[in-house]
């Protein structure tokens, strides 16, 4: 008898487990989307920085717990970069979609670089350059701010994703 009972919940264990690999019990897939959305970015206050350059950078980084200088943030992983010529007191970026890689966040910092050429590419305090990122002689930077992927969530959380994000460069 208890032999008997031991072949039938191996037996239903066995049909059961192959169910589930075969996909016959459950039809869903667990896949995470695979793009985050950020809204378009209304950058202001750049007036007195007419004629040089802002390159924003979506990535995976630190700040240090102590400073709170922007130039002492860590990017360990560049996900996209943009760059546009300061023309203008205000600039606006179109939106942009950042890959997720599993299900990990896409991005947690954007960083906001204004420098006098074009082909700035950043390098950490340690001399690393974050993946990602080409490295260029430019390391110049006249600004460096940046905001979290938390003030990102918080306004598209109130605005949607439809709206403008408006940050101001120079508090």
């Amino acid at each position: 008898m208890r032999s008997l009972k031991l072949i039938i919940i191996n037996a239903l264990t066995l049909i059961i487990g192959l169910g589930l690999m075969s996909g016959s019990v459950s039809q869903r897939n667990a896949e995470a989307a695979r793009f985050e959305t950020i809204p378009s970015l209304q950058v202001n206050r750049l007036g007195n920085m007419r004629g040089q350059y802002l390159t924003v950078l979506y990535a995976v980084g630190s700040r240090p717990f102590i400073s709170t200088d922007s130039s002492q943030i860590s990017i360990s992983q560049v996900k996209e970069s943009r760059t546009v010529y300061i023309s203008d007191d205000s600039m606006t970026l179109p939106t942009v979609q950042v890959e997720k890689e599993g299900f990990r966040p896409s991005y947690n910092i954007i960083v906001f670089v204004v420098s006098p050429q074009p082909n700035y590419s950043w390098v950490n305090a340690d001399g690393s350059v974050p993946q990602g990122m080409s490295l260029t002689n430019n390391h110049m930077s006249s600004l460096i701010n940046a905001i979290n992927k938390t003030d990102v969530d918080g306004f598209i959380a109130a605005q949607g994703e439809a709206s403008t994000l408006h940050v101001n460069l120079v508090k």
